[in-house]
C-alpha cells in the first residue's frame, strides 16, 4: 500500500508521454511507406531515432525513479526528450511541407489526400507527445 502512496503525478504523466510518442513513431514510420511520401521523402532516420531514444529514456526514467526514488541526476532527462521530441517534430514537418503544399496544389487527388491526411495526424500526435513531455517534466515520477 505504502509503494502506492509513493507514487507522483509524473508517473501518470510519464506512462502517458511515452505512449503517446510511441504512437507519433509508429504513425511516423507508416506515414513514410505511404504511396505518396514513398516516393518523395522516404523515412528519415533521425526522426525516428530521436523519438525512440526520447522513448527509451523516458522509460528509463520511471523505472530508476520508481527503484531508487527521486535523484537530482534524473532532473536532464525530461530535459533530453523533450529537446529530442521537438527536434522530431520540426524535422516531421518540415519534412512534410513542400509535399503539402504540392499535394493541397498541383498533385489533388484522393490517394494524396489520404496520405496528407496521415501526415497531418502524425503531426498532430507528435506535438501532443512534446506537450506531454514538457507537462510531465514538471512533476515527480515518485514522492519524497
Amino acid at each position: 500500500m505504502t509503494e502506492k502512496k509513493k507514487m507522483g503525478a509524473g508517473l501518470v504523466l510519464s506512462v502517458i508521454t511515452v505512449l503517446v510518442t510511441v504512437a507519433g513513431l509508429v504513425l511516423y514510420m507508416m506515414n513514410c511507406k505511404t504511396n505518396y511520401f514513398v516516393k518523395t521523402t522516404g523515412t528519415d532516420n533521425t526522426i525516428v531515432a530521436c523519438l525512440a531514444v526520447a522513448t527509451i529514456l523516458e522509460i528509463v526514467m520511471i523505472i530508476v525513479s520508481v527503484k531508487m526514488g527521486a535523484k537530482p541526476v534524473l532532473d536532464i532527462i525530461p530535459v533530453a526528450c523533450g529537446v529530442l521530441t521537438a527536434y522530431a517534430l520540426i524535422a516531421f514537418v518540415g519534412s512534410r511541407i513542400a509535399a503539402i503544399g504540392s499535394i493541397m496544389t498541383f498533385e489533388n487527388n484522393a490517394q494524396n489526400m489520404a496520405d496528407l491526411k496521415g501526415a497531418v495526424i502524425g503531426m498532430i500526435v507528435c506535438a501532443v507527445a512534446l506537450i506531454f513531455t514538457i507537462i510531465s517534466s514538471f512533476f515527480k515520477v515518485v514522492k519524497d
